[in-house]
């Protein structure tokens, strides 16, 4: 049975997820600073490496429709906060994470293309972070990635048609654009389907303290005083390209800062392979304030 009849359907699991590198780790450790909240820290779906992969079920991008009875096991039991293969150093509180009553926060960038049946299997309220594709452009050139374009290609076609077939192109920001956009092009129609909310990254990064309060309210999350010095802003500082992920650095630094990476030529590729899923996925986004 879904998770949704083992969990109140007043504290159901949150999902964050968006394309990789649009700081849904980030955005998942800073709603864990609610009360009550505890977040994993692995991504449940990811098939890179040694990652988990559904329990090694999965070996690329996938689009979950019908789950087999041991991938709905594992999606249960993660999202219950009850799978010690989901924890992981990036995680907060996960210790309290089976506890009844406790909100389980899930990140995982590869639920973006299974929004709806993930919502259908564990209940999850998902928030789908959007970060503009030069940031993710920025910063893939900045980890030495290339965007999964052959991996996209036949989900991309199965939903959104031949004519959405993805291949290199051999320039960078029009490949970007093309995978960013086949991404959330696909990921529009579970958004709809499902209530989940959309979030920009600058919005949210750049909105300190009251936007983060008008996502939480949104999500049933309270806002504490412990909660609001941790969206406070802070020092920033450069990121160190060899690591991952870089939360000492100032939200409001990295939510900006993409833009004295790259050129006009390749905002203007971003722009004609990807402006109108962006004009989508701005007409679907909360409103969190005067910035927004």
């Amino acid at each position: 049975m879904p998770l949704r009849n083992l969990r109140s359907p007043a504290r159901p699991p949150i999902l964050v997820t968006g394309v990789p590198r649009s700081g849904t780790t980030w955005l998942a450790r800073q709603l864990a600073l609610a009360p009550g909240t505890a977040l994993a820290g692995r991504e449940p779906m990811n098939p890179r490496g040694s990652q988990y992969g559904l329990g090694g079920t999965l070996h690329a991008w996938t689009r979950l429709n019908q789950p087999s009875r041991h991938q709905q096991a594992v999606l249960r039991t993660a999202y219950l906060g009850l799978n010690p293969m989901v924890y992981s150093r990036y995680g907060v509180r996960q210790w309290a994470a089976p506890v009844p009553g406790v909100r389980v926060i899930v990140k995982d960038p590869f639920a973006l293309l299974s929004i709806e049946t993930l919502h259908h299997q564990t209940g999850a309220q998902a928030v789908v972070v959007v970060r503009h594709p030069g940031a993710i452009l920025a910063s893939y050139r900045r980890m030495g990635w290339s965007p999964d374009l052959e991996e996209l290609d036949p989900i991309a076609q199965a939903r959104l048609g031949a004519d959405r077939a993805l291949s290199p192109s051999g320039d960078a920001a029009t490949d970007m654009g093309a995978f960013w956009a086949a991404l959330h092009d696909i990921a529009i129609a579970d958004i709809d389907a499902t209530g989940a909310l959309v979030v920009f990254h600058e919005d949210i990064a750049t909105g300190g303290v009251e936007a983060a309060r008008l996502l939480y309210e949104r999500l049933g999350l309270r806002m504490t005083q412990r909660s609001e010095l941790g969206w406070a802003p802070v020092k920033a500082e450069a990121a160190d390209a060899a690591r991952l992920h870089n939360f000492d650095r100032d939200s409001s630094t990295v939510a900006r800062g993409w833009r004295a990476a790259t050129d006009e030529h390749e905002l203007a590729a971003l722009e004609h392979t990807a402006g109108s899923t962006l004009e989508h996925l701005r007409a679907r986004a909360i409103d969190l304030g005067p910035g927004a």
